[in-house]
C-alpha cells in the first residue's frame, strides 16, 4: 500500500502510551484518514513495556505493517526494543537524556538506513511551563501531530473537546501543544514525514475497537442481559457494556466467577431473555460443563470466547487463534453446536445478531471466537447496516392457542425431521416439562433406556446435518490484474496460482497482503478463502478451489494448524503449505507479503 505510513509509540505501562495513540487516531480519522491501531502490552499493571502502533492511509487499512516510519519512545527500553522497527529514512524521537548507542548492531542499523535520531527534552520544557509531568503526553502528541504535517488548530479542537469544562487544565494543555509544536518546527529538516492527501469519506465513519463493535452488535441483536467475570481479552467487552448499560437498558452483571456467569446466562436464556457471556481460555474451561448441559437440555446459549495464548496462564495479554479445537470439542459427550469467528469490527457487530438467531432457532450453544488482536485493535469502519438484521426465534411458541394445545411430550419429541422441537417459556399457560442435564424422555423426565437414549441422541444430532447444509460457506477474495474483489460462490473462475485459506483476524493482514501482491504480480491470480462459520464445517468450496489451485497455503495463529486439522478430518488433505504464528503476535501484512511471495516464485 504505497500511501500508507506508520508510527509506533512505545514506553512503560502507565506512562500514557495509549493516551497519545488514541488521541492521534481520533484526530487523524476526523481529518480524513483511515487508521488501524494495534496495542501490545505486557501482563503487568505498571512498568511492563507496551506499544501503540498506528497505520494511516487515504485508502482502506486492515492490519499493521511490520516496520514503521516513526518510533516515539517514552524511555530507554523503547530505544533498545524498538529501534529495529524503523524503516530506512525513519525517525526515532526519544526522551532519554544523554543517550548513546553502544551496541554495534544499533550503530550499523542507524547508519545503513539513514535514520534520524531526535531527543525531546520533555522534562525541561514542562519545567519552563510549570506543568505537571502528566502533561508530557500532550506535549508528545503535539510533536507527533507536527511530524505528520497536521494543523495545530486540529489538536486544539481535540483538547478543547476533552478539557473545555476545566479552564485551568485546558490552558496548560494548550500551552504544551504550543511548546511541542515549536520544538517540531525547529527540527523541521529532520522531521520529513508527510501524510498523503486526506479523503473526506473517512471523516464521518466510526472509530471503534472490536470489543466496542461487538457490544453494539449485542445491543442490536436484542440482548438484554450480560454476565461475565474479568479475563483478558474478554474484559473490554464487559467494561464497554457496563459503560453503556444506562443507554442500552441492559442488565450487566459481574459474577463472582465464570461458572456463575455462564449459569446466569443459561437461566436468562431459558426464561426467554436474550443473554450472553464472554471469557477467555481458562474461564471457558470452567464453563464447558454448562455448555454440555445446554447440549442435552437444548437450551440456547451464546458464549464469546476471546482467544489468547495458552496453555495455563500463557501470554495473557497477547493474541492467538489456538482455541478452535477447544470450541469445536469442548464439553463431554456428543451434542450439536455452532462455532463462528469474527475477523474485524464489522464482523464483531454483524455476526452477533446471527449468533443469537442460531442459538434460538436450533436450541444449542453458539461459541463466537474472537482474539486479543480483534478485541482491542482500533479501526475505522463504515456505519453498520442497521436494516439488515432479522430477529429469528425459531420454534419458540408464544401464541396462546398454540400454547394451550402443547403437551409435555412435545418439548423433546424425537420425530422432528430437523431435530428441533417446540420450545416454550416457563410461566406460560402451557403444559410443563423438565429441563435437566440427565438423558430424558420427550417430556424431559429421567429416562435411561437404550431405545430412548439412541432416539434422543439421533434427534439432537440431526440438527448438525441440516445446519451444515444451511450455514454460509467460506467467502473467496480474488486478486487479479491489479485488483482485488469478492467473488460469488457460483463463480468457477480461472486457475488460481496461489490459494490462501484462513479464518478470524488473519483476514485483515491477508487482504492487505493480496492487495500489495497483485500490484507486483499482475500476471498471477491469488485467492483468499476466508472461513467465518467454522463448525459444522463446510468443505465443498475449499475442495473445488484446491483442485484448481497450483499451490495452497493455510494461514493460522496457532502451532498445529487447527483449521488444517479440521479440514483433514473431512478429507481435505491437499493444502500442504502452512504459515503459522504462535508467538503471541498478530500477522502483519508485510510478513505475509514476503512469505506468500516465496510461494509464488
Amino acid at each position: 500500500m504505497a500511501n500508507r505510513i506508520a508510527f509506533k509509540i512505545v514506553g512503560a505501562q502507565g506512562q500514557g502510551v495509549n493516551s497519545v495513540g488514541e488521541m492521534v487516531a481520533k484526530g487523524l480519522k476526523r481529518a480524513g484518514y483511515c487508521v488501524f491501531g494495534n496495542r501490545e502490552y505486557a501482563s503487568l499493571i505498571k512498568g511492563g513495556h507496551s506499544s501503540y502502533q498506528l497505520d494511516v492511509s487515504d485508502s482502506l487499512v486492515r492490519s499493521s505493517s511490520a516496520l514503521v516510519d516513526v518510533v516515539v519512545s517514552f524511555n530507554h527500553h523503547g530505544i533498545l526494543f524498538n529501534l529495529h522497527d524503523l524503516k530506512p529514512g525513519g525517525v526515532l524521537l526519544h526522551q532519554t537524556l544523554q543517550w548513546t548507542f553502544e551496541r554495534p548492531e544499533d550503530q550499523e542499523y542507524l547508519r545503513d538506513r539513514e535514520i534520524s535520531v531526535l531527543y525531546l527534552p520533555t522534562e525541561e520544557i514542562l519545567a519552563k511551563l510549570h506543568a505537571k509531568p502528566i502533561l508530557g503526553n500532550v506535549l508528545i502528541t503535539a510533536v507527533v501531530w507536527a511530524i505528520l504535517g497536521r494543523a495545530k488548530e486540529e489538536l486544539f479542537a481535540l483538547v478543547q473537546e476533552r478539557f473545555g469544562h476545566k479552564k485551568d487544565l485546558l490552558a496548560q494543555n494548550l500551552a504544551c501543544i504550543d511548546a511541542g509544536w515549536a520544538f517540531a518546527q525547529e527540527q523541521a529538516e529532520a522531521l520529513r514525514l508527510s501524510l498523503p492527501k486526506p479523503d473526506d469519506r473517512w471523516k464521518n465513519q466510526l472509530l471503534l475497537t472490536g470489543s466496542q463493535a461487538m457490544g453494539l452488535g449485542m445491543v442490536h441483536a436484542g440482548c438484554r442481559f450480560f454476565a461475565g467475570y474479568p479475563m483478558t481479552p474478554a474484559s473490554p467487552l464487559l467494561s464497554f457494556l457496563a459503560d453503556i448499560q444506562k443507554q442500552s437498558g441492559m442488565v450487566i452483571k459481574q459474577a463472582e466467577d465464570e461458572i456463575t456467569a455462564v449459569q446466569m446466562t443459561v437461566g436468562a436464556m431459558h426464561a426467554g431473555t436474550r443473554a450472553a457471556t464472554a471469557t477467555s481460555g481458562g474461564g471457558y474451561d470452567l464453563m464447558t460443563e454448562t455448555v454440555s448441559m445446554c447440549g442435552i437440555s437444548e437450551t440456547p446459549l451464546v458464549i464469546v470466547l476471546a482467544q489468547r495464548p495458552g496453555p495455563g496462564t500463557g501470554l495473557p495479554t497477547w493474541t492467538a487463534q489456538g482455541d478452535l479445537l477447544l470450541a469445536v470439542g469442548s464439553g463431554h459427550g456428543e451434542f450439536p453446536r455452532v462455532v463462528l469467528s469474527v475477523s474485524d469490527a464489522v464482523d464483531a457487530f454483524s455476526l452477533m445478531p446471527e449468533a443469537f438467531n442460531l442459538a434460538e432457532e436450533w436450541q444449542l450453544p453458539v461459541i463466537v471466537l474472537t482474539d486479543k488482536h480483534t478485541a482491542e485493535a482500533i479501526s475505522v469502519v463504515e456505519h453498520f447496516p442497521m436494516d439488515r438484521t432479522q430477529l429469528r426465534r425459531g420454534a419458540l411458541v408464544t401464541d396462546a392457542r398454540k400454547l394451550a394445545s402443547l403437551t409435555s411430550a412435545d418439548r423433546y419429541a424425537t420425530d422432528e425431521e430437523n431435530g428441533v422441537s417446540p420450545r416454550w417459556l416457563p410461566g406460560t399457560k402451557a403444559a410443563t416439562y423438565c429441563a435437566q442435564s440427565y438423558e430424558h424422555a420427550p417430556d424431559g423426565s429421567f429416562e435411561e433406556s437404550a431405545q430412548n437414549a439412541k432416539a434422543q441422541m439421533e434427534k439432537r444430532m440431526r440438527k448438525m446435518k441440516v445446519l451444515q447444509q444451511s450455514l454460509p460457506g467460506p467467502e473467496l477474495w480474488v486478486a487479479r490484474d491489479g485488483e482485488i474483489g469478492l467473488e460469488g460462490a457460483e463463480s468457477a473462475g480461472s486457475q488460481i496460482d496461489l490459494l490462501v485459506v484462513g479464518w478470524g483476524s488473519t483476514k485483515g493482514a491477508a487482504l492487505d497482503a493480496l492487495e500489495e501482491l497483485t500490484a507486483t504480480h499482475v500476471s498471477s491470480v491469488i485467492g483468499y478463502l476466508h472461513y467465518t462459520y467454522l463448525w459444522p464445517l463446510k468443505t465443498e468450496r475449499v475442495r473445488a478451489l484446491a483442485a484448481r489451485a497450483k499451490r495452497r497455503v493455510l494461514v493460522e495463529g496457532n502451532q498445529q494448524g487447527q483449521l488444517h486439522m479440521l479440514l483433514a478430518m473431512h478429507g481435505i488433505t491437499t493444502i500442504n503449505d502452512r504459515i503459522l504464528a504462535y508467538d503471541g503476535r498478530a500477522f502483519s501484512s508485510t510478513d505475509l507479503v514476503v512469505r506468500l511471495t516465496s510461494l509464488l516464485s
